[in-house]
């Protein structure tokens, strides 16, 4: 069942907490984001309903946005305030914990790179129109093919 992104990003944030790590705003957008590409490619659901952008530094989920703002490009140094949680021992959680591992050790600016390549979803969105939401199907489709390499 979906959550919210803030519910997303919480569990990326308490997982970086629980590493000694730190997360910017740009690195928990750009999670949240990888994570809602590889549910999509791999357990075929949304891990959260919600529009993705094509904004110049990359996709970006607008109400998480909003509620990261507030650090600019600094650290996020709390959880967000979210109507929900994602449950552990879950298919969602196991998909969040992928996306940690493989991708939790990138710099916001290297997650960025990472999601402007040629191809990707929001390079064609971008190409498209910019600014616009990002079609959940070239996610998955793009993210389906990344999970098979």
């Amino acid at each position: 069942m979906p959550v919210s992104p803030q519910a997303v990003a919480n569990a990326f944030i308490e997982i970086a907490r629980e590493e000694k790590m730190s997360l910017t705003n740009m690195q928990v957008q750009k999670l949240v984001f990888l994570a809602q590409g590889y549910a999509l490619a791999l357990i075929g659901s949304c891990l959260y309903e919600n529009n993705i952008h094509a904004w110049q530094w990359g996709p970006v989920i607008p109400s998480l946005y909003k509620k990261l703002r507030k650090y600019g490009s600094g650290v996020v140094s709390e959880t967000l305030e979210a109507p929900d949680s994602v449950v552990k021992d879950t298919s969602e959680f196991e998909i969040i914990l992928g996306v940690w591992e493989n991708y939790g050790k990138f710099t916001g600016g290297q997650l960025s790179a990472m999601t402007h390549k040629p191809g990707s979803p929001w390079d064609k969105q971008w190409k498209r129109k910019e600014f616009d939401p990002i079609p959940p199907e070239e996610i998955k489709e793009y993210y389906k093919r990344l999970a098979e390499v």
